[in-house]
């Protein structure tokens, strides 16, 4: 599969994902925002989220907050610098749904889902960044539709 197709994909399993859960979800028109979705929490507010695919390597979940174009001079890569509030992460392996903050990373992340062979202090277990566990979302600097 294509690293478009799969976005595509990735990005239909999330909302439909989403969905289910009774989230409200809109979509922008066209393809131009740095954001994919809007989420709209139990409290009326209005996050930017940013679906990414994750891999699973080595017993981590990796994914990149940013984002790759092509043009005549080859792929370009630009960080997302408040540009979305979340990244909800579905990694196909593991069938799984993660969301992480825009403001707790800087372009790349791993979720460990597998105990290391050496222990770490910095470890990002992928339990803490679980989807059901982190719902609702915090709204900390995101667009908020209440005065």
């Amino acid at each position: 599969m294509q690293t478009h197709e799969r976005g595509d994909a990735t990005e239909a399993i999330v909302v439909a994902e989403l969905k289910k859960r009774g989230i409200p979800v809109s979509i922008p028109f066209g393809d131009n925002q740095r954001y994919d979705a809007i989420v709209e929490t139990p409290d009326a507010n209005l996050l930017r989220v940013q679906i990414k695919t994750g891999w699973l390597n080595e017993g981590k979940i990796n994914f990149h907050g940013k984002t790759q174009h092509t043009n005549s001079q080859g792929n370009t890569y630009q960080k997302y610098e408040d540009d979305v509030d979340y990244f909800v992460v579905y990694t196909p392996d593991l069938e799984s749904l993660h969301v992480v903050g825009e403001h707790e990373f800087d372009s790349r992340m791993q979720l460990r889902v597998e105990a290391p062979k050496q222990s770490q202090a910095s470890i990002n277990w992928a339990d803490e960044y679980r989807f059901e566990g982190r719902w609702p979302l915090e709204v900390s600097g995101a667009t908020s539709n209440r005065d």
